[in-house]
């Protein structure tokens, strides 16, 4: 390879035994000897450091230790550093052809191994036509964020524009989720007892309007509002007349208001679904199938229903989608009916069945994209907001979710290791915008230094307006003080005068 710094090498990938995609480069390749890897996604206890060699990285659709950062999927790269070196590895396919769930990096001395398995469910004889492995020399002084964004647009120019062109303003005022609430009034009423999900059942409308009361009392400068997980059942995506009972009434109050209202909604849940139009694993139904023309024409008809302005519609302005780790995967299939009813299989089990051409990552950019396509043709302007934070999904959502802090530990700077993830979005989608998230818990002093300066990240979001949620490492419910929403009040001010 020859060693200019703009230059890079096109790779293609071969078949090994079990339909398995395989490269090799070695250290003349590189150009010299690897020592360390980075991967672009944190960890699940937030490192953001290299690996010394020799290392594994598998990094997919569901995330493990290493690649934690709950990405669905990150970008399928790493950066390898050598003696004053670094160089961009990452693997690219054509449109249609991202046909796995998994790919693992093997980093030593002597190279860079990368192996894509197909889990069976793609003719490995196709999809290596349309594979490839980039290698990009990082320039002096390069950060590995700027060396990974220069490879991942290589790669995917097109992830360079917004597929809205240009965004509406309100996208980017502060955010206000429920769920944080939800989940601080259910440990507080049931003595932190059960699990986390017990809190769907507190995804209520006049608890809702409590909260948002509290902000406005406190001047907190909100421009949008998240109504969580619990308002509708996990597949079917109709409001809870019972918890709801006044949507679109709740919808055009906040609308007079000059603010806009997303709703979540989870990808692959099944709840309410017929069997005919689900992913199965031997008897056990798993998760919703894109590629029923049935399911698709029903979650479109919903989504009109819930974005039209149309008599006996909600109005709505846009979705929060979750959960999307429930790909289906042979690699211990995960199914699911709603958060926190799981359908889990072992290692031992049946095919996976889905009577579709697609598999891995192109599943779930369907179902995302026919999310998307449809919530658009019903409201332009619409918000949509994912954490599939790769390239190649550029144009199934708009704003990049940084999703849960996850594990917080007594030493964990949760403002850079979320900084971490927000360059990492940036560097895959330099044109999305960037929610910050505000699920951070346990600690109260971080989850308020978190709040205030999440500004410096992306758009700030509060997750907590009466109740924080102290895991540690029981859970413990503390009062969020009047004083420090007036103190996360000023500070957004700030952020929106400067919009």
């Amino acid at each position: 390879m020859a060693r200019s710094d703009s230059e890079h090498l096109n790779k293609k990938f071969e078949i090994k035994a079990k339909g398995v995609l395989f490269v090799s480069v070695d250290c003349k390749e590189i150009g010299f000897v690897p020592e360390k890897v980075w991967s672009p996604s944190p960890s699940v206890d937030h490192r953001v450091t290299p690996y010394q060699v020799p290392k594994e990285l598998i990094i997919g659709i569901r995330g493990n230790r290493e690649t934690g950062a709950k990405f669905s999927p990150p970008p399928f790269a790493v950066i390898v550093e050598g003696k004053n070196r670094k160089i961009f590895a990452g693997v690219y396919a054509d449109s249609n052809w991202h046909q796995w769930n998994f790919i693992r990096f093997i980093v030593s001395k002597n190279g860079v191994n990368v192996e894509i398995d197909l889990e069976g469910h793609s003719d490995p004889r196709d999809v290596v036509k349309h594979v490839c492995f980039y290698l990009v020399c990082g320039k002096e002084n390069e950060t590995n964020y700027q060396l990974l964004s220069r490879g991942l647009i290589l790669m995917y120019p097109q992830a360079s524009k917004h597929p809205q062109g240009k965004i509406p303003s309100w996208w980017l005022m502060p955010i206000y989720c429920g769920y944080g609430d939800q989940v601080g009034i259910m440990f507080e009423l049931e003595g932190g007892n059960g699990p986390e999900s017990r809190a769907l059942a507190y995804c209520i409308q006049g608890l809702y309007e409590r909260w948002i009361n509290i902000l406005d009392q406190e001047h907190v400068p909100f421009g949008t509002i998240i109504i969580d997980a619990g308002w509708s059942p996990g597949g079917v995506w109709v409001p809870n007349e019972i918890q709801w009972p006044d949507l679109r009434g709740f919808i055009d109050r906040q609308h007079k208001k000059g603010r806009k209202v997303l709703l979540w909604i989870a990808t692959w849940f099944m709840e309410g679904l017929p069997d005919r139009w689900c992913v199965f694993c031997g008897d056990r139904k798993l998760v919703a199938n894109p590629e029923n023309p049935a399911y698709i024409n029903f979650i479109k008809n919903n989504i009109r229903k819930l974005l039209s302005d149309a008599k006996g519609c909600y109005n709505a302005d846009g979705f929060k989608i979750d959960q999307l780790a429930y790909a289906p995967t042979e690699r211990i299939p995960l199914g699911g009916y709603h958060f926190g009813r799981q359908v889990k299989i072992g290692k031992h089990h049946s095919p996976v069945q889905h009577n579709g051409k697609r598999w891995g990552c192109e599943l779930l950019y369907k179902l995302q994209k026919e999310i998307y396509l449809a919530a658009k043709n019903t409201k332009k302007d619409c918000l949509i907001t994912s954490s599939t934070v790769h390239p190649y999904f550029y144009d199934t959502f708009d704003m990049v979710r940084l999703h849960d802090a996850g594990v917080i530990l007594p030493e964990t700077d949760v403002f850079m290791a979320m900084k971490a993830r927000a360059g990492l979005a940036k560097a895959a989608l330099p044109a999305h915008p960037v929610d910050s998230d505000d699920w951070v818990h346990s600690y109260y002093d971080k989850w308020l230094d978190f709040t205030t300066r999440s500004k410096n990240i992306g758009v700030p979001c509060i997750f907590y307006a009466e109740r924080f949620v102290a895991i540690r490492p029981v859970p413990k419910i503390l009062p969020i003080k009047r004083s420090d929403l007036r103190t996360i009040a000023k500070s957004w001010r700030n952020y929106i005068k400067n919009l």
